[in-house]
């Protein structure tokens, strides 16, 4: 490669095992900060083989709410100059949207747990009614379980919306949920790489710890209690006060089947899908997508594999043009020759 990897990242170290992978490769690259960014539209020269998009939609708990907006801007702006975008912008509008990821579900019909979308909170007074407790009400734009607040009795939740004690969001959007709760306590996530099946595990979960559910231990907090308004860090991470259990699973084929075409659909090349089990019925629900991965702690003891490896085989591979794209149809798509 005669330009180096670029790295769209805000966090100071989601990034640490990717990066110490391709300087074990000598791969040249540039982390390049979203949260103090610029580009000019008239720049038309590629600056980089491929750009790798680490962004998150909970930059804004850490101070970079400007990171969760621009970051589509600065995407579309390297697709359109014919950079190879790894994740590319119709994947991020899918990692930050609670919303459009419910759309994609029912268009693909896919169960999920049902839900409806508001902007004010006094539209949740006419849903009461119509919806089973618990229930959950999510930020439209969250990451790591931010904002995420359960309600167990309609009671509860409609005096905290004639109060006006509802938070929104970022975008001043929100998710009203039914609350589904696993029928052993556990979700399973399964994670995809360059649109195919890469792992899957499952994660068995204190329901009191909040719903910050990623397995990675890079996005724990220094000094992170099991409180949830402390759980505020990651796209895939699980603290031990949180998790009970982490280990290796073997979705069913349907399973791998239903979000291959989720993330083919969301033009995902590389994070998860997660699902429950719903206690009630027996049934499965896909209930989130994470279109950004830090991957499993201790990989390759739980796994047998170290998948940042494969990560970086993907990322040169799309950046010599020797790999095929996932498409938004599901199908394949070649990825953009090198100018």
């Amino acid at each position: 490669m005669n330009l180096p990897i670029g790295l769209l990242d805000e966090h100071p170290h989601w990034s640490d095992r990717l990066i110490a992978e391709l300087r074990r490769r000598d791969l040249p690259f540039e982390k390049i900060d979203v949260s103090d960014h610029a580009f000019l539209p008239a720049a038309r020269e590629r600056r980089y083989s491929v750009l790798v998009n680490r962004v998150s939609p909970s930059a804004h708990t850490r101070g970079h709410p400007s990171s969760l907006f621009y970051a589509l801007q600065a995407l579309t702006y390297f697709e359109e100059i014919g950079t190879p975008v790894i994740n590319p912008a119709a994947s991020y509008r899918y990692e930050a949207s609670k919303a459009a990821q419910a759309l994609l579900l029912e268009r693909l019909g896919l169960p999920y747990p049902r839900c409806a979308v508001l902007n004010q909170p006094g539209q949740i007074l006419d849903l009461l009614q119509t919806f089973r407790f618990p229930v959950l009400l999510k930020p439209n734009v969250g990451g790591s379980g931010a904002g995420i607040v359960r309600f167990d009795r309609p009671e509860d939740l409609e005096a905290a919306a004639k109060r006006n004690a509802i938070s929104l969001g970022p975008d001043g959007t929100a998710l009203l949920q039914e609350c589904l709760e696993s029928e052993d306590g556990s979700i399973v996530r399964v994670e995809v790489l360059g649109g195919e099946f890469l792992y899957a595990i499952k994660i068995t979960t204190d329901p009191m710890a909040g719903f910050n559910l990623c397995p990675a231990d890079l996005c724990q907090v220094e000094g992170e209690t099991s409180a949830p308004a402390a759980l505020a860090a990651c796209p895939a991470d699980v603290n031990p006060a949180v998790a009970r259990r982490v280990e290796k699973f073997d979705p069913p084929p349907s399973v791998i089947a239903d979000v291959l075409r989720l993330t083919r659909a969301a033009q995902i090349d590389v994070g998860g899908v997660e699902y429950l089990r719903y206690r009630e019925d027996g049934r499965i629900y896909y209930y989130d997508m994470n279109a950004l991965s830090n991957f499993v702690a201790d990989a390759p003891t739980l796994l047998g594999f170290d998948p940042t490896r494969r990560l970086v085989d993907f990322i040169v591979a799309v950046a010599t043009g020797s790999v095929e794209r996932v498409s938004r149809s599901g199908g394949r798509l070649q990825a953009p020759p090198r100018r």
